[in-house]
């Protein structure tokens, strides 16, 4: 008869499974990238309407034109065009804001964590488009302020747990 394990002999330890880092949650990375749009869509309204238009439609006509006197005066329809396409990416930023937002409430645990963080990528994306595109100066005060807002933020977030 084949010998039968006796209660007394202990079987090896298994060992415990590494510890890994939870995967980020999904209603996470869907709120930051909803944020991110909702900051495109400003910058696409604002090129829609601003002057920096005309300038991006001036660099485009000396890029492409081998006549340095060329203005946007002499080609009023480069600026619409490009007005055009600042309108159309502005409507298609917004249109994936919202769907990437709604699908941000319908996975995250509450529509307060997921407004904040929506909210929280837009206005940091907002400030660093404002800075490389418009070359908009942000001083030590706004910071202070994003600060403090950032600290709110997640204050409310805590909060709500």
């Amino acid at each position: 008869m084949p010998e039968q394990p006796s209660a007394s002999r202990k079987q090896p330890p298994t060992p415990a499974p590494a510890k890994q880092n939870p995967p980020t949650p999904r209603w996470i990375l869907l709120a930051l990238t909803s944020g991110a749009f909702a900051a495109f869509n400003g910058l696409f309204a604002k090129l829609t309407t601003d002057t920096q238009t005309t300038a991006l439609a001036t660099s485009l006509l000396h890029l492409f034109t081998s006549d340095p006197a060329s203005s946007t005066a002499d080609h009023p329809f480069l600026v619409l065009v490009i007005r055009g396409i600042s309108l159309a990416l502005n409507l298609l930023c917004n249109g994936i804001m919202w769907a990437l937002f709604t699908r941000a409430l319908t996975a995250g645990p509450s529509t307060t964590k997921v407004s904040i963080t929506n909210t929280a990528a837009n206005f940091l994306v907002t400030a660093l488009l404002g800075m490389v595109v418009f070359s908009e100066r942000v001083g030590g005060l706004w910071w202070v302020g994003a600060a403090m807002m950032g600290s709110g933020c997640i204050i409310v977030g805590m909060r709500d747990s």
